[in-house]
């Protein structure tokens, strides 16, 4: 009798926690699976990364005790791979939370117009506001973590030894007490119309992209998506340096009104008028460089976390 009764304990306690895992993944986790794979494409490179610099720190230490001679310089060696340890938590958190908040809102966003469209394809304008609603929460979100006062605090607890993360919400909370909780993103309208110009280029671009090498070349799935997060990185410059300009345009009206009344368009014909119209876009080409590497591996990794949750039924 007291098995029979531990048995149906049992099954009521199993079917108690298979409700429970179907009402997290049906209610739950559709709303955070986004911002989760977010945040796994950006932590995932950078761990990868950590990971080969510790292999290659591994085996240059072993090259220099095994052969007696100085190589390399073993202080400067162990000093590198010491600044990487002690920067890497720092470094993997921010990355997280800013591709997390980036990527995760873009997605919850364009499904709900997909729903709203009924089932239609988004069109290039409504990818675009979702696009700039997604880059502006990104922007405002992590703002403190890369450019403001939360930054500092963490460049200064990268050099401790111990208790890091409480300096970091010490300087948080002192600011706060300071000067309030808006000081937290003080000259943010400086730094962020260029982020969220490059956010929204580089999100808008590449489902278009990688749709458009598939159907009209015939690439496979993996080559689209290569080939989409490159020009997905470019679009994000483009639209980075447009902004960066039409700020300095700016800035070059605002020294020179007060000695000359002349409009807006005298001056900005003033500031191209050394280089011409193709001055608008000189430093593309560097800046495409330097975007297009980091915009196609986080794809690529965006896209192998979504594989892998679709393999086990996630």
């Amino acid at each position: 009798m007291e098995d029979s009764e531990l048995n149906m304990m049992y099954e009521k306690e199993k079917q108690m926690v298979k409700v429970s895992e179907s009402s997290f993944r049906n209610s739950v986790w559709p709303s955070l699976k986004p911002f989760v794979n977010g945040g796994l494409a950006a932590v995932l490179p950078l761990s990868s990364v950590y990971f080969l610099q510790s292999c290659i720190y591994h085996s240059l230490n072993a090259m220099v005790k095994s052969s007696g001679q100085e190589l390399i310089n073993p202080k400067w060696l162990h000093q590198t791979y010491f600044n990487v340890s002690q920067r890497m938590p720092f470094v993997l958190s921010r990355g997280g939370i800013n591709m997390a908040a980036l990527l995760g809102s873009y997605e919850i966003l364009t499904r709900k117009v997909k729903v709203l469209n009924k089932g239609s394809p988004l069109t290039i304008y409504q990818e675009a506001g979702c696009g700039l609603i997604s880059g502006t929460f990104r922007a405002y979100i992590c703002y403190p973590l890369i450019e403001g006062h939360v930054a500092a605090g963490i460049a200064q607890a990268v050099n401790l030894k111990c208790n890091r993360f409480g300096h970091i919400f010490s300087t948080i909370t002192q600011v706060v007490r300071n000067e309030g909780v808006l000081a937290l993103w003080k000259g943010a309208p400086r730094v962020n119309p260029a982020s969220m110009a490059s956010c929204t280029g580089m999100l808008v671009s590449y489902d278009r992209t990688r749709i458009y090498l598939k159907e009209r070349y015939g690439l496979r799935e993996n080559a689209a998506r290569l080939g989409a997060g490159i020009f997905s990185g470019m679009c994000s410059g483009a639209c980075a340096i447009s902004i960066r300009y039409a700020a300095e345009i700016i800035g070059f009206i605002r020294s020179k009104r007060v000695k000359s009344p002349h409009s807006f368009l005298f001056y900005a014909l003033k500031v191209l008028k050394p280089g011409g119209g193709s001055n608008f876009y000189s430093c593309l080409g560097k800046q495409s460089v330097r975007n297009a590497p980091g915009a196609m591996i986080m794809w690529v990794f965006l896209e192998a976390v979504r594989d892998a949750e679709e393999s086990i039924g996630l």
